[in-house]
């Protein structure tokens, strides 16, 4: 019998995104020599002070990227403003940070290929989705290929828990982008005529040969699959670009998002330079829309979408339902029910916990069609699948019976409520795991120290929460902070500070900052009173995502030899006769 590999898995991570968005996006690079990979960005691709390199590829959207006007100098030399928790654009999968990560117990990593054909057109560096994943494919397996003494690119189950009993990171490809749909065709096309489902097969056969092994079907934008969740107006300017319209809603009373309403500075700059750039009016139809309610998509999943997805389980694809409208969620999940095959959601979080439009004015933290629904994780896990909530959690609203207080908004203990209800649901299935999902470099922010000027960042321009930030940033002083002794959290790797040159990274005041902190952010879980057996499943996600990707193979088989059967029938039968 297979012994059980220990560890834990990151179900979500954009190890090779510099090469998404059109390559000139995110700065630094994961490999190579620090000095040159990490070297400032006001050199390249971000320009002076993050307002870019006015000329060819110079955006109007460059100086609003980092959420403000602009961004210091930044990178290799003091690394004073880089890498941070709070950095959108800036590379935080650098090779030695992976490897510190990998040290405290990371053995399972889903590298995800990203792109945005909207962003690259805008920073003057257009990419199609096809292109971009490739390129970004074909790079993870020289990069892996380049530190094999300690990593490896899984091509399997088996592979992957080869990998791991050799005491070494498994990763494992996935791909993550809009237009799916469009590989080995034209995206326009789509918009004038249905997807052919001849070409499905086509485009599974394209993925699996460059040696993807995990999918994620819907992005940001709607596609010949299926309907995306609705929780940014930004993305509703994606889907016009990608489909010539803007996303159909209704009201739906267990969400607080609502398009077109409650705008912040970045979302109103973007629609603005669309509408200029585009001639495209922003419907201001959003408002009288389901009043009172907030909104979700009103598109499920499609007959195309159902075709696509049967034809991936019979290939043993790791499906992932994030990103899906409540209908496409629903409807995937009855069909994976219906043929006995695991999905997982690989960066989620719960619609329980979201804030309400009456709690919070910023809208990222109301509950939206992209949390999921307790019925939906459940369904998961039922299922033998996994959830694995993001890192960055924003703020959310206490877990009743909670062993870590919820008192410092965007930190450790924001997150620890969000683990804290995957193990109720887990307690209540009996089946399936839990990890976490980074979300590293895909243009999103990471859990913020609990100390220092930036605690509790979780309430910053919260217009009607931020009276609580100095409260939430005493009763943090009232606490010590975490220590730097011992060893990382069950193993035996000595628990001393990460360093960058001459910076050295405290997450006490540092927060999340960049993927080798992983063993800091475990290690601070369980100073805040996250327990050992509360951190056994975490600890246990990388067996139990093995376990899942070996229900896939075989289920996929099974599929496939059922099909066979099935269509031999009426042959034997007319033999007989």
């Amino acid at each position: 019998m297979t012994s059980p590999v220990f560890g834990f898995a990151d179900l979500h991570c954009h190890m090779m995104a510099h090469l998404g968005f059109g390559g000139h996006v995110l700065a630094g690079f994961p490999d190579g020599d620090i000095e040159k990979a990490l070297s400032r960005c006001d050199v390249f691709p971000h320009g002076k002070w993050g307002l870019g390199n006015f000329g060819r590829g110079w955006s109007v959207m460059q100086p609003f990227l980092e959420g403000g006007l602009g961004h210091g100098p930044c990178g290799h030399g003091t690394y004073a403003d880089w890498p941070t928790f709070a950095t959108l654009a800036h590379q935080q999968v650098f090779v030695d940070w992976l490897k510190r990560a990998h040290d405290g117990g990371l053995r399972l990593s889903c590298s995800v290929a990203v792109n945005n054909e909207l962003l690259a057109e805008q920073f003057g560096y257009p990419d199609k989705d096809e292109s971009s994943i490739e390129k970004q494919m074909r790079e993870l397996r020289r990069f892996t290929e380049r530190h094999s003494d300690w990593m490896g690119l899984a091509l399997s189950a088996s592979q992957a828990r080869q990998l791991i009993a050799s005491g070494k990171l498994a990763v494992v490809a996935g791909v993550e982008v809009d237009s799916l749909d469009s590989i080995l065709g034209d995206r326009s096309e789509l918009n004038r005529q249905p997807l052919s489902l001849e070409r499905l097969p086509r485009i599974l056969r394209w993925l699996r040969d460059l040696g993807f092994r995990m999918m994620t079907p819907l992005h940001l934008a709607n596609n010949s699959f299926g309907g995306a969740a609705v929780y940014d107006d930004k993305f509703n300017l994606l889907n016009h670009f990608l489909r010539g319209r803007y996303f159909d809603v209704k009201g739906n009373p267990s969400v607080g998002f609502r398009l077109g309403q409650d705008l912040d500075t970045q979302s109103k700059a973007a629609i603005a330079f669309y509408e200029l750039m585009k001639r495209a009016h922003y419907p201001h139809g959003y408002a009288l829309n389901a009043p009172g309610q907030g909104h979700v998509n009103q598109l499920g999943l499609t007959p195309a979408g159902e075709a696509f997805l049967r034809e991936a389980m019979h290939q043993g694809f790791i499906l992932d339902v994030e990103h899906m409208s409540e209908r496409c969620t629903d409807e995937v999940l009855t069909l994976a029910e219906q043929t006995g095959y695991p999905v997982l959601a690989s960066h989620c979080a719960f619609r329980e916990q979201g804030l309400s439009a009456q709690e919070t004015s910023r809208k990222a933290k109301r509950a939206s069609e992209y949390m999921k629904t307790r019925d939906q994780a459940r369904r998961i896990l039922e299922l033998g699948g996994m959830l694995a909530p993001i890192t960055h959690q924003h703020e959310l609203k206490d877990f009743p019976g909670s062993t870590v207080e919820n008192d410092c908004a965007g930190s450790s203990k924001t997150w620890a409520q969000s683990y804290q209800y995957a193990l109720s649901v887990l307690s209540e299935v009996g089946r399936g795991g839990v990890a976490m999902g980074t979300d590293f470099n895909g243009l999103n922010q990471q859990p913020g120290p609990r100390y220092g000027p930036h605690a509790a960042h979780g309430l910053q321009d919260d217009a009607l929460r931020i009276k609580r930030r100095p409260v939430q940033q005493m009763l943090q002083r009232n606490k010590p902070p975490l220590p730097y002794s011992g060893t990382m959290y069950r193993t035996d790797a000595p628990f001393v500070k990460s360093r960058a040159n001459t910076r050295e990274f405290d997450f006490n005041t540092d927060g999340l900052a960049h993927i080798g902190l992983l063993p800091d952010f475990i290690r601070d879980l369980v100073h805040v009173g996250l327990t050992d057996a509360q951190l056994n499943p975490l600890f246990s996600s990388a067996e139990a995502f093995l376990q899942m990707w070996e229900a896939c193979e075989s289920r996929g088989a099974a599929l496939t030899a059922g099909e066979l059967v099935d269509a031999a029938i009426p042959r034997l039968a007319t033999k007989s006769s």
